[in-house]
């Protein structure tokens, strides 16, 4: 078969090696020579990079498909970090920001020129709420995550990819619903009135959430069955959650994404995952008693890292969380403080991927990310709580 796209990439593999074995001992909260670095970039970063209105990534499955291997590259090649998945493989698969699940309950996606993707509530009383119906499991853009990840398979077999000359391969991942938990598509279908919702309507925003789960749970289930491959750990996003009281959040988010763990997170290593943006403090208590959570993804910057370390450290593996807007404004020697800052407080913990919290803001400067890998190696291997400094290995 001819190859329609050749792909060579700078980045020894020697290097990815490292990268992998610092990756499997955080698993174990363990850690190898240093703690292990990696970032929160979405396409919409290498787009300001590359000159590339955002609007044209999502022009077709070979037109995301090319650019998702010309970011691969670029991220390789500049921006030092751990995450560098399963080198000599790239990874790749379709890309729809946050919408994919509003837009199949019937959300109105705004494809912006230079911003990301967003959804227009479109259930404008608790009246049409009730009347919402479970969509089908092809419906809106779960029917294009079908259609482009196939498309980006027989692409990928038509892809030569070296790393300095060595044969590599591209990945496409398995089709998946994405990361929102069923509250966060509730705020996406209605809005902000759905917080006062719940407080005047509970039990019709009860029975919203739960068709917004079990169309969510069929749709995954759905790609599973397409895809069958194993997964490395099932993730949720609440980022609507922080404005809510701890008391809310039980009720009105706890129940729904434990349905969805349950169903997913059976036999994963990194089962139970979970991101939110802004100050989660308040909510740790269910994250760690009533979620069972066992990683906290790319956590908001407004949670401290003592905070974090007090409430959930040994409790689930940790990964984060430098303001992004310091990492874009500040100086390099700022962002190194706050990095040193974050070390000191949460790799003690074990289990700590020292990262943005959360989202890498396009037009950052490399090297306030390279310093992240320069405070790490500077700070050297931290002495556990409860694993002895002889059980770490020095790669």
């Amino acid at each position: 078969m001819p190859m329609r796209f050749k792909l060579n990439i700078d980045y020894p593999l020697d290097q990815a090696k490292c990268s992998q074995a610092r990756l499997s001992a955080r698993a174990d909260y363990k850690y190898v020579d240093r703690v292990p670095v990696g970032f929160c970039i979405a396409p919409r970063f290498f787009a300001a990079e590359f000159g590339l209105t955002y609007k044209e990534f999502f022009k077709d499955a070979e037109t995301q498909y090319y650019w998702l291997l010309q970011f691969a590259k670029y991220l390789l090649e500049n921006i030092p970090q751990d995450l560098v998945c399963d080198i000599p493989n790239i990874s790749v698969g379709p890309y729809f920001d946050n919408v994919v699940n509003a837009s199949a309950f019937g959300a109105e996606i705004i494809w912006p020129e230079n911003e990301t993707l967003h959804a227009i509530p479109t259930v404008k009383s608790v009246e049409q709420m009730e009347r919402m119906e479970i969509p089908s499991v092809d419906a809106g853009l779960w029917s294009r995550v079908a259609e482009w990840q196939q498309r980006m398979t027989e692409l990928a077999r038509q892809t030569r990819v070296t790393f300095n000359g060595r044969e590599g391969n591209v990945k496409v991942v398995p089709p998946d619903i994405g990361g929102e938990g069923p509250h966060m598509v509730a705020i996406d279908l209605v809005g902000t009135d759905f917080y006062w919702w719940m407080v005047e309507y509970p039990r019709a925003c009860h029975r919203f959430l739960d068709k917004i789960t079990t169309g969510m749970i069929a749709a995954e289930e759905n790609f599973r069955r397409m895809d069958s491959r194993p997964r490395g750990g099932f993730g949720l996003a609440e980022d609507s959650a922080q404005t809510m009281s701890l008391e809310m959040f039980r009720e009105f988010c706890g129940p729904y994404d434990n349905r969805m763990y349950d169903t997913f997170d059976k036999g994963l290593r990194f089962g139970r995952g979970m991101h939110m943006c802004g100050d989660s403090t308040h909510l740790h208590g269910a994250l760690v008693k009533d979620l069972r959570i066992t990683t906290f993804d790319a956590f908001g910057c407004r949670v401290s890292p003592s905070v974090a370390a007090k409430n959930l450290g040994g409790k689930m593996l940790l990964w984060g969380n430098i303001d992004p807007m310091l990492m874009r404004n500040a100086s390099k020697a700022q962002v190194k403080q706050a990095c040193m800052e974050a070390l000191k407080a949460m790799a003690p913990c074990g289990g700590l991927l020292l990262g943005d919290g959360a989202n890498v803001c396009p037009d950052t400067p490399l090297e306030n990310m390279a310093v992240f890998t320069e405070a790490s190696e500077e700070y050297g291997l931290p002495d556990l709580a409860y694993s002895s400094q002889a059980d770490n290995k020095t790669y």
